[in-house]
C-alpha cells in the first residue's frame, strides 16, 4: 500500500504560523500604541515649554519681552568698508539686529525684506532706529562680499557686520545665538543652521524683545513706534 501523509500532520504547522502571525500583528499593536501615548506626552511637553513670561501658547504672536533685559558686551565686528564697529557707535535709541548669511536661500532674505518694510513704515522715525545684519559666514562673507551683496539688493540703511567664527559667536553669546555647516550640499558649497528671528535692543544697548521669524513687520514697526513715543 502507498503511503499517502495525512492532512493532521500539516495541521500542527499551519496552528504555529497563525500564532506567530497572531504575536507579530499584537507586539505591531503594542508599538503603534506607544508610539501614539509618546507622541501624546511630547506633544504636551511642548505646550507647556511655549509658555514664555507666562505667555499661553494660543496667546503667544511670536515677539518676547526680555525682564529684566539683558547687558550685551561692546564686542567690536567689521563693517562692509573694513572697519571696526561696536554697538555703542552706532547712533539712534533702538536697534534691531539678526543673523544670517548671505548664501542663504530663505530665512535671511525674509528677514532682510522684513527690515526693509520696517524702516519702510516708520517713515521718518526709522533715523532713531539701527538695523543691524551680522553674518554667521565670515569665510564667505567678507566686507567686500557683503557690501557687493547689500549693494546689489538695494539694502538701504541695514549695516552689514562680519567676523571670525570666534567673534562672531562671542557677540551672540548674549543671544544664545548658535549655528553650525549644514551637512546639505549645495549649488553655493554648504549652507548653515543658525538661529533664527530678530532681537531689539534699547539705548543702552541691552536686549529688550526678542521676534520670532515670521512675526510681521507691521507687529515690529507698531511695536518701535509705541517705544520710540514713550
Amino acid at each position: 500500500m502507498q503511503y499517502r501523509p495525512s492532512k493532521s500532520r500539516a495541521a500542527p504547522r499551519r496552528i504555529h504560523l497563525t500564532l506567530y502571525g497572531l504575536i507579530a500583528g499584537l507586539i505591531i499593536g503594542i508599538s503603534s500604541l506607544a508610539t501614539v501615548l509618546l507622541h501624546d506626552r511630547l506633544r504636551g511637553d511642548d505646550v507647556e515649554s511655549s509658555r514664555i513670561n507666562g505667555i499661553a501658547e494660543d496667546e503667544y504672536d511670536g515677539a518676547v519681552a526680555i525682564d529684566p533685559p539683558i547687558a550685551v558686551a561692546d564686542l567690536g565686528l567689521t563693517n562692509t568698508d573694513n572697519e571696526l564697529t561696536r554697538l555703542s557707535q552706532l547712533p539712534g535709541q533702538f536697534l534691531l539686529l539678526t543673523f544670517g548669511f548671505t548664501h542663504c536661500p530663505d530665512i535671511c532674505p525674509l528677514t532682510l525684506n522684513d527690515f526693509q518694510r520696517i524702516r519702510a513704515q516708520l517713515g521718518q522715525p526709522a533715523d532713531e532706529v539701527q538695523f543691524v545684519f551680522v553674518t554667521v559666514d565670515g569665510a564667505r562673507d567678507t566686507p567686500a562680499a557683503l557690501r557687493e551683496y547689500f549693494s546689489f539688493r538695494g539694502l538701504d540703511g541695514i549695516i552689514a557686520l562680519t567676523g571670525s567664527e570666534e567673534e562672531v559667536r562671542a557677540f551672540g553669546a548674549p543671544f544664545g545665538l548658535a549655528f553650525e555647516v549644514s551637512g546639505e550640499a549645495t549649488s553655493s558649497g554648504y549652507l548653515i543652521n543658525h538661529s533664527a528671528g530678530s532681537f531689539l535692543l534699547d539705548q543702552e544697548r541691552r536686549w529688550i524683545m526678542r521676534y520670532q521669524f515670521g512675526v510681521p513687520p507691521e507687529t515690529i514697526a507698531s511695536e518701535l513706534r509705541r517705544l520710540l513715543q514713550a
